[in-house]
């Protein structure tokens, strides 16, 4: 048997195989392909969202990762260039279609989580429209992004704003793609209160100029491990019950 939990990087024996073994819970990632201020790659969402399922996945012990869903509903970013939108309907369609392929192979428990903040309603209308009860979705944006806050506390910083290319996303890529952070271009971006529906009506562009809501300066990967680590405990604590089998 083989350690690997991520779908793409497994053969399909090793795959059957692990069903078999008992491993029939999918994580599902949506992401996004969007800007995260001078300082991060468009694709920050999705190798943060890649590690966080790898991370949950080894935790719950019975789950693989279903490769991460990107791009995500990014409409407030597309001022920046580079940023690839989808609608949510499309976002919702590709949804289904994993949950129903993946059920025909055998899985019988989705957990599914985005880390991206603007795909968080289409998760809570997506759940609204009706799944079925094998499908555990998390749609509390505030209790993700405020689990992120919090775990900086104890470096000292007392971030209050939606996080994005932030002290927490730019540890969480210091941590698991230091390759690919230019902190020598880091910033300090919008830091005042406003709330998600406010920032899609007026794209994040009318609101900060670099495209940083929070502030990245003195970010460390021992701030990233920190949030990660806070993160995965958060989702196995809200939709981490064991598969049925």
């Amino acid at each position: 048997m083989t350690n690997e939990v991520q779908l793409q990087r497994m053969t399909w024996p090793e795959i059957e195989a692990a069903l078999a073994s008992g491993k029939r819970t999918a994580v599902i990632v949506a992401a996004s392909s969007e800007q995260h201020g001078p300082h991060l790659p468009e694709a920050t969402d999705e190798l943060i969202g890649e590690a966080l399922g790898i991370r949950l996945a080894q935790k719950l012990g019975d789950a693989l990762v279903a490769p991460v869903i990107r791009p995500g509903c990014s409409d407030h970013h597309m001022a920046f260039p580079g940023t690839i939108t989808i609608t949510p309907q499309q976002l919702m369609e590709v949804l289904d279609a994993y949950v129903a392929s993946l059920s025909k192979h055998g899985f019988q428990r989705f957990i599914v989580f985005s880390s991206h903040g603007g795909n968080f309603p289409v998760l809570a209308e997506w759940q609204r429209r009706g799944i079925p009860d094998n499908v555990h979705v998390v749609t509390d944006l505030d209790g993700f992004a405020g689990t992120m806050l919090k775990a900086l506390r104890p470096f000292g910083r007392n971030d209050t704003t939606i996080p994005h290319g932030d002290a927490s996303e730019t540890g969480e890529m210091l941590h698991v793609h230091p390759e690919l952070v230019k902190m020598d271009r880091a910033a300090k971006g919008f830091e005042g209160e406003i709330g998600l529906p406010a920032l899609q009506q007026s794209g994040l562009r009318a609101v900060t100029a670099n495209g940083v809501l929070g502030d990245p300066v003195g970010a460390t990967a021992e701030m990233g491990e920190s949030v990660m680590n806070a993160l995965v405990d958060y989702l196995s604590q809200t939709v981490g019950r064991p598969a049925t089998t």
